[in-house]
């Protein structure tokens, strides 16, 4: 289910994919914490991340997909670009919005190979979903 080869792993999603990212990081990447990445979140959603354990930035959806993730990946001092470039990018979320984020990695150099894409659906209650 997820690619586990690579040192270093980026998680990016939203709501949909909180829980998806807490089973991911405890099978990708354990013992080490080797992975960064950022959920767009709502309001109601941003303390969830924190209290799974996730290591993981949040930023609030503008409307546009995937904008302010991408915004904090281009912020990304250059040489932690220059590590996590090298890294494997897990994607979960709407196709629209995984969709926008994975054409910006392609822009910037990342291979297809290392981009999975994860499409998820819409659930009510998505930090208890499996």
């Amino acid at each position: 289910m997820f690619l586990t080869k690579g040192k270093y792993h980026f998680f990016f999603g939203d709501e949909t994919s909180i829980s998806f990212f807490d089973n991911a990081r405890k099978k990708i990447c354990f013992p080490e914490e080797r992975y960064i990445g950022v959920l767009e979140l709502e309001e109601c959603y941003k303390d969830v991340p924190e209290q799974l354990g996730l290591l993981l930035d949040v930023v609030t959806p503008t409307g546009v997909s995937a904008e302010r993730a991408i915004l904090f990946l281009r912020r990304l001092e250059p040489e932690l670009w220059h590590l996590w470039k090298e890294g494997t990018f897990h994607l979960a979320s709407r196709w629209n919005i995984i969709y926008s984020f994975k054409k910006d990695l392609t822009r910037m150099g990342i291979p297809d190979e290392r981009i999975w894409l994860y499409a998820l659906p819409v659930i009510e209650s998505p930090f208890l979903a499996v």
